[in-house]
């Protein structure tokens, strides 16, 4: 991740087109500086081999982490189509600015052949359709990516929703000592949930994904891509 950034920001002289440069620096290379300190973080705060659930806060840090990563992970595709749009000046024919995009056709007319051949993949279509897009819309317009606090068996589901019928079901005054009993124990009960996921209703809603693999893959798609884009981007069709 540190040597596309650098690479992005070695391209910048590549092009004389103040706001192409602008795409590369302060967009792609700072997108990627966020992403890697973000999975850091996730590896950090939440390692695969935890054994236990994470508490509340340290789940919201993970999950503040996850954002991070995806919406910036779309966003370096974004800003590589507008450094390449910029510095050819293809705006006029790409037309209205929401047709900048390496994952649309009227940008990926114009984009080099070894570059749209990578795109069109069904590896990389796959990837595009069923995941980045979905959870990145999800995350900027409806359902926030979710780590499930914890995994119960159908045993300690059980015992958990026993308990938290005992803990609804006080009179007044309550007896805090056995809610702070209760509650202790629902937080012993059950494993670390390592997916995420985002909506369970609305029309695209999603399928549980593994954390850790997905964004180590996340990464390295984004490095194959940039690398392959910056040895081309120079040219135009």
């Amino acid at each position: 991740m540190r040597d596309l950034t650098l690479e992005c920001l070695r391209q910048t002289e590549a092009t004389d087109v103040a706001a192409s440069k602008e795409h590369l620096r302060h967009g792609a290379a700072r997108r990627l500086g966020v992403m890697g300190r973000a999975m850091q973080n996730v590896f950090t705060l939440f390692p695969p081999a935890t054994d236990r659930p994470l508490p509340q806060e340290a789940l919201h840090d993970v999950q503040i982490s996850l954002h991070a990563f995806v919406i910036n992970l779309y966003g370096v595709f974004e800003n590589f189509a507008w450094a390449f749009v910029l510095r050819h000046n293809l705006l006029p024919k790409v037309g209205k600015h929401l047709n900048v995009s390496m994952f649309k056709p009227a940008t990926q007319n114009y984009l080099p052949p070894a570059v749209t051949d990578y795109l069109s993949s069904e590896a990389m279509m796959r990837w595009h359709s069923e995941y980045l897009k979905n959870y990145r819309d999800a995350l900027a317009h409806r359902i926030p990516l979710y780590i499930p606090p914890k995994v119960l068996t159908k045993e300690e589901g059980e015992r958990f929703n026993a308990l938290e019928a005992e803990k609804w079901g006080f009179s007044e005054p309550a007896d805090w000592d056995r809610i702070n009993v209760i509650s202790a124990e629902q937080e012993s009960i059950g494993s670390p949930c390592f997916s995420f996921l985002h909506s369970f209703e609305d029309d695209e809603a999603s399928r549980e994904v593994w954390l850790h693999p997905q964004i180590i893959s996340d990464s390295n798609t984004v490095i194959e891509f940039g690398r392959l884009f910056l040895a081309a981007w120079h040219d135009h069709r």
